[in-house]
Formats: structure tokens, C-alpha cells, sequence
């Protein structure tokens, strides 16, 4: 089992430094010397080093595959030692002189596709002076791949007024993050497509939808239906992934489908999806409905292994701090919305898993809740605190659920859009104004679970 190393930023002789927390190792402190910079403090009973864009690329190389690196408390610094007196200047950000420079650095790096690492604290921090600026503005054109940083008070350069960089959604994630980790209030402004980009995508999808499919094509679709339903992919799976194959089954009018070649493949990838803007998401389930029928279907001169998938960025969770979420927990006097918010929250729940909680599903005397067929068809078992089977006696006594936990007006299960619609009405009522999904109080809960000193493997099982 790989040892595990915690990262954290701690000011000592001066400086921000990066602390290795571990359980002492003689390996990993022969590895440690490696690094530039590093030094022993008997202050913390750790090894350190610099807090630099270089050190944190260093560790994680010399790390690689020898432990497993846990960067979540980064995001913290420890004044240990420091007075109250100087630690209000610690927080001070760098002059706002700084600005293109660390613009421009963090725009080279990202053109980098080793440079793998979000931009660290240290350079971040040169961005924005939080005494200084009033809300910061994202304009973010997915489709032209750009990320415009626009500073919406004052500004150091009065020519140029933004800062361009290369869109991914890491980046935005990362900087919107830390601004409003500094108490700046960010401004979202996603770019939605051109008109004539619209059209053009009605245009073409509703001339290929109106052609006829071809008796090989109809065969194939059966094929695949009968396979989806022999896997038991979920309603949805199967509705999108049948829809996806007869798009590109007209689209070659009524060809055989195991006569189409991996160039005429990739020439309907190009002329329908990226000529047309569409998502990395939505290519991304194109190429694997098509995979899947070329593989089930057994004869076809397609390479599978030639037939790759787009790159996909790797965006950080988002997650509320604690303060963010009693907020978001108490904004609505609904006892059926509050109570619904809670148990997602202290339980991690997935919208439909809340959705699908029946009475018969609640333990009080174990003070468990078992959620049946989560994703992937898995059961568990969730504990529930205290508090909330308090939350949960007051609902009953004002609603009458017959047979879910958590039913519409007219009876039934309650839907996934109502959570996501009461979800959004709180955040509204907090003053939340962070692009998220109700999927972030899960993440928000695996988080605080860690910072409470939970076991990442404990809560990973949970």
C-alpha cells in the first residue's frame, strides 16, 4: 500500500513554505532530498521546502507512483508562530504591477500540454489585490476556446482592461475559486453559440433526421437495443445512445453500417460535430455509442483502437465552504426542501438517489438510510445523523408520504428537476452566485468530512 503524503502551506523563517506531512519513512525522506530547497523543521517535525510553481512540479514528479500526494489542504495556510499584528500583511496580495507578468507566465504554461498542474496559490495570488479590485468578470467562449479576465473596478493597465487566456475548465475553475476564496465576487458570462452557428446545426441535423435508414441500419439499431437491454443500462443511457447511432446511421443515408470506412468515420465527426460547435461531452458519447455497436456487431472495417475519443479537461470539484452551506441548508422555510437539501448534504447523496429513497428504506433503529441501485446499479448503506432524523420527524408530521420519501403533489416520486429547481431557489436566497449543481453539495460533504479528519478510504467507502 502507497504511503500517503499531506501538503500544506505553513509560514516559517520567513517565508511561505510547502510542509510533507507523512508517517516518517526512511524511503520517501531519501526521495525528499531530491527536491530543491528542502529542509528538515524541528518546529513542525516535517520536511519542507520552498512554495513555488517549480517545487510543487517537483514533488509530484519525484512522488510519482511511490505515494499517493493529498494537495487539498493547500488551499490553507497556517499561521503558526505568526502575531496578530503581522498576520493581517500576510494576506495582503502582490501589487497589482505584477499583474501581466503573472498573466502572461500562467498563459505560456497552459499552452504546455506536460504542464498538467493548475497554477499554484503563490502565482495566483499576483493576480487579484483584494483591497483593491471590485468584482472580477469571466467571458468564457467554449467554442473559440477562450477565457477573458475583466477586472470590473479598478484597473492597472487602462488599455487593454482584460487578460486573455486559453479556456479550459480547470483554469476557470481554479482562478474563480481563489477569487472568490479572497472574498471577490466573481461574475460568470458564458458566450452562447451564434445565431448562425444555431441555425446551421438545425439546418444540417434536421435535413440528416429526415432521411430513411436503410435495412442493414434497422438491424444494426435492433442489434444494439437488444444488447443495451441485455447490459441494463439505465432508460436514459439507452434513449441516448439509440439516438446518437440512428443520427449517424442517416447520416450516411442508407449505407450498410459495417461498410463505412475509419476515414468516412472520421470525416462525420469533423463535418457534424466540430464544424458544428458541438460539446467535447456530446462527441465524447457519439464515438462511444458507435464503439459500442462496432464492437457488438462483430464484422466491420473499423479499428476500434484507431477510434479515439476527444481530450477532456479534469476540473476541480466544486465545493461550498461550511459557512456556504448553512446558508444554502437554511434559506428555505419548506420543511419538505429543507429536509431534502440535509439529507443530500450530510448523506452525499446523488439527486436521483433522493429521489429514490423510500420509507421503507429508512433504519431508524440502526440509524441508517439504504440507498437502492445508485449509480452503476450499487447498493449501500448511509449513516444518518441525529439532526436530521430530528428534521426528518417534522416533515412527517406535516406531510404524509405514502410510499417514497420525498413525493410530488399528485403523488409519486419527486423528480430530479424539482430538486435541482429547490436547490437553485436556495442558493438564490443565500446570495450564492458560484455556477454549480447540486451535485457540489456531495462534493462539499466528502470535503468537510476530510477536513474533520475522516480517512479519505472511509469516506470514499461511505
Amino acid at each position: 500500500m502507497k504511503k500517503k503524503i499531506i501538503l500544506k502551506r505553513v509560514f516559517h523563517r520567513d517565508m511561505w513554505r510547502i510542509l510533507l506531512s507523512f508517517d516518517y519513512d526512511e524511503g520517501l525522506a531519501v526521495l525528499i532530498r531530491q527536491i530543491r530547497g528542502s529542509n528538515y523543521s524541528n518546529t513542525y517535525k516535517g520536511w519542507y521546502a520552498d512554495d513555488n510553481e517549480e517545487t510543487l512540479k517537483q514533488i509530484l514528479l519525484v512522488f510519482k507512483d511511490k505515494a499517493d500526494i493529498d494537495i487539498s489542504a493547500l488551499a490553507q495556510k497556517s499561521l503558526r508562530g505568526i502575531t496578530e499584528a503581522e498576520a493581517p500583511n500576510l494576506s495582503v496580495c502582490a501589487m497589482t504591477s505584477d499583474l501581466p507578468d503573472v498573466l502572461t507566465k500562467i498563459n505560456s504554461e497552459s499552452q504546455n500540454p506536460e504542464a498538467a498542474i493548475i497554477p499554484s496559490r503563490t502565482i495566483i495570488e499576483k493576480i487579484v489585490d483584494r483591497q483593491r479590485f471590485s468584482p472580477v468578470e469571466f467571458r468564457i467562449n467554449e467554442h473559440d476556446g477562450r477565457l477573458a479576465i475583466r477586472f470590473t473596478g479598478h484597473y492597472n493597465d487602462k488599455i487593454r482592461k482584460e487578460f486573455l487566456l486559453p479556456w479550459s475548465v480547470m483554469t476557470g475553475d481554479s482562478l474563480s475559486d481563489y477569487f472568490a476564496s479572497c472574498g471577490v465576487e466573481v461574475k460568470i458570462i458564458k458566450s452562447a453559440p451564434s445565431e448562425a452557428l444555431k441555425s446551421a446545426r438545425r439546418q444540417m441535423g434536421d435535413e440528416i433526421r429526415c432521411r430513411e435508414l436503410g435495412e442493414k441500419a434497422v438491424e444494426g439499431l435492433c442489434l444494439m437495443q437488444k444488447h443495451l437491454d441485455e447490459v441494463r443500462y439505465s432508460g436514459r443511457t439507452n434513449g441516448t445512445y439509440l439516438a446518437l447511432l440512428e443520427l449517424y446511421f442517416k447520416y450516411f443515408n442508407d449505407r450498410d453500417p459495417l461498410t463505412i470506412s475509419m476515414k468516412e468515420v472520421s470525416e462525420f465527426v469533423f463535418d457534424f460535430i466540430v464544424k458544428n460547435g458541438y460539446s467535447v461531452s456530446y462527441q465524447n458519447q457519439m464515438i462511444s455509442a458507435i464503439k459500442t455497436f462496432y464492437r457488438i456487431s462483430g464484422r466491420t472495417r473499423i479499428d476500434l483502437e484507431l477510434l479515439e475519443r476527444p481530450r477532456r479537461s479534469r476540473a476541480l470539484p466544486k465545493v461550498f465552504s461550511k459557512e456556504e452551506v448553512k446558508r444554502i441548508l437554511n434559506a428555505t422555510r419548506n420543511n419538505k426542501h429543507k429536509l431534502l437539501l440535509w439529507i443530500i448534504y450530510s448523506c452525499g447523496l446523488r439527486r436521483s438517489e433522493v429521489t429514490n429513497i423510500k420509507l421503507s428504506d429508512l433504519d431508524r433503529d440502526r440509524g441508517v438510510v439504504h440507498i437502492r441501485e445508485g449509480k452503476g446499479r450499487v447498493d449501500r448503506i448511509v449513516p444518518v445523523s441525529r439532526k436530521v432524523w430530528e428534521k426528518l420527524d417534522e416533515y412527517l408530521d406535516g406531510f404524509h408520504p405514502e410510499k417514497y420519501l420525498f413525493e410530488g403533489q399528485s403523488g409519486g416520486r419527486y423528480s430530479a428537476e424539482s430538486v435541482y429547481r429547490v436547490f437553485k431557489y436556495a442558493l438564490q436566497r443565500a446570495g450564492i452566485k458560484k455556477e454549480v449543481g447540486v451535485h457540489s453539495l456531495r462534493h462539499s460533504y466528502a470535503t468537510h468530512l476530510h477536513e474533520n479528519g475522516v480517512d479519505i478510504r472511509y469516506i470514499q467507502e461511505l
